[in-house]
């Protein structure tokens, strides 16, 4: 048996795929198909956000679609939560810092550079995300970084960009 692949998805991935969002549920299924064995997590940051959306967000809508996500996340979407212990809390953090000092995200996106902190300490291939941040990030220059933490720079992509690439 082989170890399985691992894929984050940010917070808008799990929003999306509450929401019956076509291009992202199609994407969700390609990796199924596409990467076998395949283990989806939610990072610490990403939990949080979507904890934070259902108990804070003041639109009504978004609220149920976050606690959808939440109760989804498991059963439906075969998402697990990722727990850090203390040394994986501190190299994500150390790598946040760098992140956040290297340029490659704005300096006030702290949340953007802990899901990706969060998916290379996890060793994930592939962070899936509709960010415009994230996605706009030099995978290069991430993964020059990332190399210096020893860490693994996962492949940062939105739903429609992996569709297209395999479904041109």
């Amino acid at each position: 048996m082989h170890k399985p692949q691992l894929v984050a998805v940010d917070t808008n991935i799990l929003m999306r795929l509450a929401d019956g969002h076509e291009a992202t549920t199609d994407a969700w299924l390609l990796i199924k198909r596409r990467i076998r064995p395949v283990q989806f997590l939610v990072t610490p940051t990403v939990l949080g956000e979507v904890v934070s959306k259902m108990t804070e967000d003041p639109d009504p809508a978004v609220r149920r679609t976050a606690r959808k996500a939440l109760r989804e996340s498991r059963t439906r979407w075969h998402f697990k939560p990722a727990d850090f212990n203390a040394v994986q809390e501190a190299i994500a953090a150390n790598a946040v810092r760098c992140l956040r000092d290297s340029g490659l995200l704005p300096y006030e996106e702290r949340n953007d550079a802990c899901v990706i902190a969060e998916a290379g300490v996890l060793d994930c291939v592939l962070l899936v995300s509709r960010d415009s941040h994230l996605l706009a990030v030099d995978h290069e220059r991430l993964a020059l970084l990332f190399r210096r933490l020893d860490l693994a720079a996962p492949i940062i992509a939105s739903p429609e960009n992996l569709l297209k690439k395999f479904y041109p």
